[in-house]
């Protein structure tokens, strides 16, 4: 999985431009704000590196009182990924394990659940190699809904899905014509696809965004996002876009101490959007939560320090539950493998719980969390006993 880990770091040039140099622990009890929670954290269950799957970099969802995810590696003797279940004890399961042939290798992003049947997507294999969007039942029936072809239709996707209205949408990094700079699409259940935007950056004297890494949420009938680059400066947006493809983008990063490379999918709550950006805040660097308006008004609510606060906020979005909303990063924490947080909409952060590493904890969130009646769940991408990632649950 070292590949993985030089490929996320070239994704994050700004960020390990920083390196993990980290403040020690003495400084870091002297800045805490406040001390430590997390009381309620246990970690479930530890990947193996085998069959079971190794390597989550998405989160959970819950189906019928059960999380499902995805696995970058593990399963097959290749180590394509899985598809997996586990009970809130810990009781894991693998549903599918990738081939990589044209059903599709190495799943990013997490699962969406539409009528009791999964849907996912690799970010390669498939026929052409370029991913796939995928349907796979809880008994492990796996069936491919779309190949992407490598052009216009579109390349790696990324992002989790969402569904609405009877279809699926979703966005891939590259691919789109000419521009390569990446799609939002739509796949109907039984298959079809239709590119609803290309991304152009810069190519026809645009700034509408470049590189959509995230997934989507609808509000109100639109479609909105993120952009790892492009905008006015390039370091990234929040943009909107209809079902029928007319874009607009809400916010352009800076690139100082509003925030750089958005990569997280945002939380629409109280009329705002809320997210984060994985570099950028100012003199930190370490990255940001930010909410922005439908008008376009952004507000930083904290920027991480990378001591006992945490460092990078990656892939991860935001939660709500009871009005706090809470996430991982990726770094930061004590001893550095990462924390999980929560923020107020008026800016308090908190860390909630600081992952130890490897053996006897996880390290390294990559993705978001999921609430289960006020219980919080979510994976590590390194870290528990075999250094493969841990799925754990965290009471506040």
């Amino acid at each position: 999985m070292r590949i993985l880990r030089l490929f996320i770091c070239f994704g994050f040039l700004a960020g390990c431009s920083h390196g993990t140099s980290f403040t020690p622990y003495s400084e870091q009890l002297a800045q805490r704000e406040q001390p430590l929670a997390g009381n309620g954290y246990r970690q479930i269950y530890s990947f193996k590196s085998g069959v079971d799957g190794a390597n989550p970099i998405s989160g959970l969802i819950e189906v019928n009182g059960t999380f499902y995810g995805t696995t970058f590696g593990g399963g097959t003797s290749g180590g394509w990924g899985t598809v997996f279940k586990v009970s809130p004890d810990g009781s894991e399961h693998v549903i599918y394990k990738f081939k990589a042939g044209n059903d599709g290798a190495h799943p990013y992003a997490g699962l969406t659940g539409v009528n009791g049947t999964l849907y996912g997507t690799t970010y390669q294999g498939g026929t052409g190699g370029n991913g796939t969007v995928f349907k796979v039942s809880t008994s492990g029936v796996e069936r491919v809904l779309y190949s992407f072809k490598g052009g216009d239709d579109g390349v790696y996707p990324y992002g989790r899905l969402i569904a609405d209205g009877g279809q699926l949408y979703g966005t891939t990094y590259t691919g789109g014509g000419g521009y390569g700079w990446g799609i939002v699409f739509r796949v109907s259940l039984s298959g079809a696809e239709r590119v609803i935007y290309r991304f152009k950056a810069n190519d026809v004297g645009t700034h509408d965004g470049a590189h959509p890494y995230s997934g989507l949420i609808v509000d109100n009938g639109l479609l909105y996002g993120t952009t790892e680059q492009g905008g006015t400066k390039g370091n990234g947006t929040v943009y909107k876009v209809s079902t029928s493809g007319s874009e607009h983008v809400v916010y352009s990063f800076k690139g100082g101490s509003d925030g750089q490379y958005p990569y997280a999918k945002l939380l629409e709550y109280n009329g705002a959007l809320y997210g984060t950006t994985s570099t950028g805040g100012g003199g930190y660097g370490w990255g940001i939560v930010f909410k922005v308006t439908p008008g376009g008004i952004e507000t930083i609510l904290h920027h991480f320090k990378a001591n006992a606060d945490g460092a990078h906020p990656q892939y991860a979005g935001l939660v709500n539950v009871g009005g706090l909303l809470y996430g991982t990063t990726y770094q930061g924490g004590t001893p550095g493998n990462g924390t999980v947080y929560s923020v107020t909409p008026g800016g308090t952060e908190h860390v909630v719980y600081a992952f130890k590493g490897a053996p006897g904890d996880g390290a390294s969130p990559y993705d978001g969390l999921v609430d289960s009646s006020g219980t919080l769940y979510g994976t590590t991408y390194e870290g528990g006993a075999d250094d493969a990632g841990t799925v754990f649950k965290l009471t506040p």
